[in-house]
């Protein structure tokens, strides 16, 4: 999630830990894993450069790749979601209002909420049965998408940070300004609050077996925490991982391994079995023993991972984005960097399509690129946006992608390659 004033839409392997060395994640023992090696050649201008001619550059920009333009926002939009079978766009913006809308014409099926404050939280649950929204304030509303009713609200929370569904119930999980989590079951509302801590809970996971969900805080403290009995499982502590404020977390399918980024610039790879650091990928602003590191972490100061996410599938492959545009690909079991490159402008989000190897990011220049991450290459940019991307989405059956952005409207594009 970038960070402006007001928040934009916007947290598997089987044998990996077999695979680390025996006293490897042991506090005073984690292995820091600098001057990666780049398996294959990486990429230093990746994506799609434009061209230095005005006049290319004023094609690409009036060119319009998307399917649909939904244009009734009358602010930055900041989320959005696509129901499990496609059909619908749910969308919602500083303009303190939830669309519903069709994702074949653009028609709007319903105005899904009208509040006081900016919606930072539109989504369907696992099974499509329910829509949830949810403001700035904490204002929760969940309606019926068999009739559009509502069938459920609550707005005690006070300011909210983020919310969820649970992947496999009817279940809504949120964030509080003032550090609780709570979980409230649909629809008779049932609520179980986990305690503050002092720090906000910025980004969250909820891991594949969803009974455990991973907390990143503002602190950098990263925290895996039992749905059930609302106790905490492990911490990993400020001193031993992050130092300051964790921007993403991603878990991977085996329930095991978490992947965290934070703007300290590190990427930190952790055992949820454990609760120990296995490694630490990356580090952009570390620490450096010659001029020529020192020149690069300089350079890098002002630039951390913004935005991580395993393939999804049973594969140990990664992707993550910096607010700069660099793109890391990585092989996580080996620890090794297959690809960095440059898509030219930085990245918000990154998803992949489903069981497959390629994956999309949404840029701060509007652009969608499509990226294989076999051979690092971008395959294709998607225009249509005059500002930034601030979330994005793509359905179940990997044919559609959703984008909102900056700029007031929404997008949807046909995402199948050729």
């Amino acid at each position: 999630m970038v960070h402006h004033e007001t928040p934009p839409a916007s947290p598997y392997m089987e044998e990996v830990v077999e695979e680390i060395d025996d006293d490897a994640g042991v506090i005073g023992d984690v292995e820091i894993v600098e001057d990666y090696e780049v398996e294959e050649d990486g990429i230093e201008d990746g994506g799609e450069q434009m061209a230095d001619e005005d006049g290319d550059i004023m094609e690409m920009m009036e060119r319009e790749d998307a399917i649909v333009v939904f244009d009734k926002h009358t602010n930055s939009v900041f989320c959005g979601s696509l129901s499990k079978n496609g059909q619908y766009a749910v969308t919602g913006g500083q303009d303190d209002k939830a669309y519903v809308w069709s994702t074949s014409t653009g028609e709007l099926i319903l105005t899904a909420a009208d509040d006081k404050e900016s919606i930072i939280f539109a989504d369907f649950s696992y099974d499509d049965q329910y829509l949830a929204t949810g403001d700035m304030n904490g204002l929760i509303r969940v309606r019926k998408t068999l009739d559009w009713s509502i069938v459920w609200s609550d707005n005690s929370m006070g300011d909210a940070t983020w919310m969820q569904w649970h992947p496999v119930a009817h279940v809504v999980i949120a964030g509080s300004e003032s550090g609780e989590l709570y979980m409230w079951k649909i629809t008779d509302g049932e609520c179980k609050v986990i305690q503050s801590f002092g720090q906000k809970p910025d980004v969250s996971c909820i891991m594949p077996d969803g009974r455990r969900i991973v907390v990143g805080y503002n602190d950098g403290v990263i925290r895996l925490i039992d749905l059930k009995s609302c106790s905490v499982i492990s911490t990993i502590t400020s001193n031993m991982g992050h130092t300051s404020a964790i921007t993403s977390i991603d878990c991977h399918l085996d329930n095991n391994i978490i992947l965290s980024a934070g703007v300290d610039g590190k990427t930190i790879v952790s055992s949820a079995n454990t609760g120990k650091i296995i490694s630490i990928l990356q580090d952009l602003k570390g620490n450096s023993t010659n001029d020529e590191k020192d020149e690069e972490v300089s350079e890098a100061s002002g630039n951390w991972i913004e935005t991580i996410a395993f393939q999804k599938d049973v594969s140990q492959i990664a992707a993550s984005g910096t607010i700069s545009g660099d793109i890391f690909i990585w092989d996580i079991a080996r620890k090794i960097l297959r690809h960095k490159l440059n898509q030219g402008s930085g990245i918000s989000k990154i998803v992949w399509k489903e069981k497959s190897t390629l994956f999309f990011t949404a840029g701060l220049d509007g652009i969608l690129r499509c990226f294989d991450s076999r051979s690092g290459e971008c395959l294709r940019t998607l225009l249509g946006h005059t500002d930034d991307i601030l979330d994005l989405c793509i359905s179940k059956d990997g044919k559609k992608a959703l984008t909102v952005s900056e700029d007031k409207s929404a997008r949807v594009f046909d995402i199948e390659l050729p």
